[in-house]
């Protein structure tokens, strides 16, 4: 009896696991710290009980930070589990007491944060004053890692995306920019074909690589004449400017007016389609996050339309 009583005031808490899971997201004991509002020595002490109560380490120290151990990835993946869960019990009482309270965690892309996010939040705070959004902005490929490690609840996804279940929201055109003296700029339009004769081509790193690669191989059997890739689309507009080469993007990418800069259509059309991805069939998302995808797509269908193409089939 004794024993047993010993081992549950060793059980582990919710508290540890949290504190757990920002401190391998962040690796920085004083970061983590700062983002759950607590001093650096309260993480130290939740970490060290923690490996205690288990018998194991379960974070590493290394040049660039702390990292887990490999008991502390296995770890990782049951503690977000029940981090989520727990959220997820908080909202199905909320949606008990008509989504009074809740969270919401996002993961977001640059063209969707400019374009979409601050109406689609300002439209959810209306009506959900109470329930907090927390938004992580990041690529594409790591809102889809967000997404499978329950980092966020819901994220903005361009199509493909076979791993997740998804619901489409709208389809954008993709466009070529060059600089404003480059000899095609004259034109109304490019084609594919045009472009394979300029080698300065120039890519970034998003989903859209693999859209304008298959545009490539199906118009001309050969694949993009990219000679540079970076990783921003700041970078890549600068360097276009510069005359250093064009681009196919996605015209949400892009801020209103590029100084010394020429959009034109691309031949034949090429469209991006976007679209929220959650690691759950959306039938079965929590009551706080269910409301965030309806707001969304209510949002979009108000204030996009007609100018931009609706995707109507929403199947997952």
């Amino acid at each position: 009896m004794n024993s047993i009583h010993k081992y549950e005031k060793k059980l582990m808490t919710l508290n540890q696991l949290i504190i757990l899971i920002k401190i391998i997201e962040l690796k920085k004991f004083s970061i983590a710290a700062e983002e759950l509002y607590i001093t650096q020595s309260a993480v130290s002490h939740s970490i060290a009980d923690l490996e205690s109560e288990l018998g194991i380490k379960l974070i590493q120290r290394g040049k660039d930070g702390v990292y887990p151990t490999e008991t502390g990835i296995k770890v990782l993946k049951y503690a977000r589990s029940i981090v989520a869960n727990m959220e997820y019990i908080k909202q199905e009482v909320s949606a008990s007491l008509k989504l009074q309270t809740g969270q919401v965690k996002i993961g977001s892309f640059g063209g969707v944060s400019i374009n979409f996010l601050p109406g689609i939040m300002r439209l959810f705070k209306l009506k959900y004053p109470k329930i907090n959004l927390k938004i992580f902005e990041g690529t594409e490929g790591e809102i889809r890692d967000w997404i499978v490690s329950r980092t966020i609840d819901i994220g903005f996804i361009t199509f493909p995306c076979d791993m997740l279940e998804t619901i489409p929201i709208i389809s954008d055109d993709m466009v070529v920019v060059l600089p404003e003296t480059h000899t095609l700029a004259a034109q109304n339009s490019i084609s594919i074909e045009e472009l394979t004769k300029y080698p300065m081509m120039i890519t970034w790193n998003s989903n859209c690589q693999i859209l304008v690669k298959k545009a490539f191989k199906s118009a001309t059997g050969k694949l993009p004449p990219w000679k540079y890739k970076v990783s921003n689309t700041g970078t890549l507009l600068a360097m276009i400017k510069e005359g250093l080469g064009i681009a196919i993007m996605p015209k949400f990418a892009l801020p209103e007016y590029i100084p010394n800069v020429k959009i034109l259509p691309l031949e034949p059309i090429l469209k991006r389609r976007i679209g929220l991805a959650s690691i759950m069939p959306f039938s079965d998302l929590p009551p706080a996050t269910s409301a965030f995808v309806e707001l969304t797509l209510k949002w979009i269908e108000n204030n996009i339309l007609p100018d931009n193409q609706f995707i109507e089939s929403r199947t997952t």
